[in-house]
C-alpha cells in the first residue's frame, strides 16, 4: 500500500519530490491529463522517473474537460485550465483516500507560491484544512520554500535525471525555449550553476 501519493507531472518540481519521498517512503505517483498540450510528453517523463525508482504510477484521465476550455481559443497556444491546484488537489486527496495512503504531495516551489493564488501559502493552508475535514490524510508541500534553483540542486543531490523531465507549455517534441516555463527552466538552471540538459527549439 502507497504511504503517499505524489502528484506527477514530470516536469522538474514534481520529479524532485518523487525522488525525495522515495527515501523512506513507499510513493505512487500520480499523473492527472486534463487536457494540457503538453500531456503526452509529461505523461512520458513521469513514467520514465517511476520507473527509474520502481514506483507506480497512475492516471486519471480528465483530458475532455480540458478540451472544453479550449473550445473556440484555438488560436491561443496555451489555455490553462482555471484554478488548476484545486481541481488536482481535490482529485489527489479523493485519490489518496480510497488507495488508504497518509500523504499527499504537490511539488511548488517559492516563486510558484508567489506567483498565483491557486499556489499560494493562504489557499494550502485553506486547502489543508478542508482536507482534515474529510479525511486524517496529511496534505504536503515539501519544496515550498525553496526557489527553482534550489529544487535543481536538491533534485541533482538525489540523483535526478533532468534530460527526462519536461516543462513547456506548448507541447513540442522539443521543449520550445521561449514559453513562460521554458524561460524559468533555463533561469532556473543557470541560477543553480548547473549544466542545462534540455533540448531547445530556441536558443
Amino acid at each position: 500500500m502507497a504511504e503517499s501519493i505524489v502528484l506527477l507531472s514530470g516536469g522538474i518540481e514534481s520529479t524532485t519530490l518523487l525522488h525525495q519521498e522515495r527515501q523512506g517512503r513507499s510513493p505512487v505517483g500520480l499523473f492527472v491529463d486534463y487536457g494540457q498540450r503538453g500531456a503526452a510528453r509529461e505523461r512520458r517523463a513521469a513514467q520514465t522517473q517511476c520507473d527509474r525508482l520502481g514506483v507506480a504510477l497512475r492516471e486519471l484521465d480528465m483530458a475532455s474537460v480540458g478540451e472544453a476550455f479550449r473550445e473556440g481559443l484555438d488560436r491561443r497556444l496555451h489555455v490553462p485550465l482555471p484554478h488548476r491546484n484545486l481541481v488536482v488537489l481535490s482529485l489527489g486527496l479523493s485519490f489518496a483516500d480510497n488507495h488508504g495512503a497518509a500523504r499527499l504531495a504537490l511539488a511548488l516551489n517559492r516563486e510558484d507560491a508567489d506567483s498565483y493564488a491557486g499556489a499560494s501559502n493562504d489557499f494550502l493552508q485553506r486547502f489543508e484544512d478542508l482536507a482534515r475535514t474529510l479525511s486524517p490524510i496529511e496534505v504536503v508541500t515539501p519544496l515550498v520554500a525553496l526557489s527553482k534553483a534550489e529544487v535543481i540542486v536538491l533534485g541533482t543531490e538525489l540523483g535526478v535525471d533532468f534530460a527526462d523531465t519536461y516543462s513547456c507549455l506548448l507541447g513540442y517534441p522539443q521543449h520550445c525555449g521561449s514559453c513562460p516555463q521554458c524561460l524559468k527552466r533555463r533561469a532556473a538552471f543557470e541560477a543553480a550553476e548547473q549544466p542545462d540538459p534540455t533540448a531547445y527549439r530556441r536558443d
